[in-house]
């Protein structure tokens, strides 16, 4: 008799260790989650704020750029002195030149995609933290969780660096109400997270 009750406690033990360890496990993966929320979300506003920066920066050449290019052709036609004519179609194709190099439409237009892309992720991995964790075995858990940080990793090669500066107007933005580097932070990359921090 007294060696079924050790077995027992025995097992009763073990059985209370695979618990802790699983509910060890979730609460690690979800922390995991939350920080992959939190990257995922400065990632998605530097992108946006680099497209902001890059649309104002097409503004400022391509207006100029036009400007100059009539005025250059107005002094032309007005048979005016040859050689304000000369500077401003060389001024004029200095400009359209850098635009040209620089292509900002375009740079705007590839972090603005990156921008939705990482929004679209923080979507799936606060939908992960919130809602999917509650009813998934721990193999899933992690199987979903590796999933989630592979396509962040092929986001992160497909995407264009973020510029300092955007990143830094990001950081700004994020800690002025997004988010700072708290549990309010995850909270706003994730969602608020109850119970099953606990489960």
């Amino acid at each position: 008799m007294e060696i079924a009750v050790r077995i027992g406690d025995w097992f009763d033990a073990v059985s209370a260790s695979a618990g802790h360890r699983a509910r060890a496990d979730r609460a690690a993966m979800l922390a995991e989650a939350r920080k992959l929320a939190v990257d995922v979300l400065y990632s998605e506003k530097g992108h946006f704020a680099a497209a902001s920066a890059w649309r104002r920066r097409n503004y400022w050449l391509g207006i100029p750029a036009a400007l100059i290019g009539a005025a250059a052709g107005a002094t032309i036609l007005a048979s005016a002195d040859p050689v304000v004519s000369g500077i401003l179609a060389l001024a004029g194709a200095a400009i359209t030149a850098l635009m040209t190099f620089l292509n900002p439409s375009e740079r705007a237009a590839q972090h603005q995609r990156a921008g939705v892309a990482y929004a679209q992720l923080r979507r799936k991995v606060r939908q992960f933290a919130q809602i999917d964790m509650a009813g998934m075995e721990s193999a899933a858990l992690r199987a979903t969780l590796t999933a989630l940080t592979e396509e962040v990793g092929s986001t992160q090669g497909e995407a264009l660096a973020i510029p300092s500066a955007a990143y830094r107007a990001a950081m700004k933005s994020i800690e002025s109400g997004s988010a700072d580097y708290t549990d309010q932070e995850l909270d706003a990359a994730t969602g608020r997270v109850g119970a099953q921090s606990s489960t």
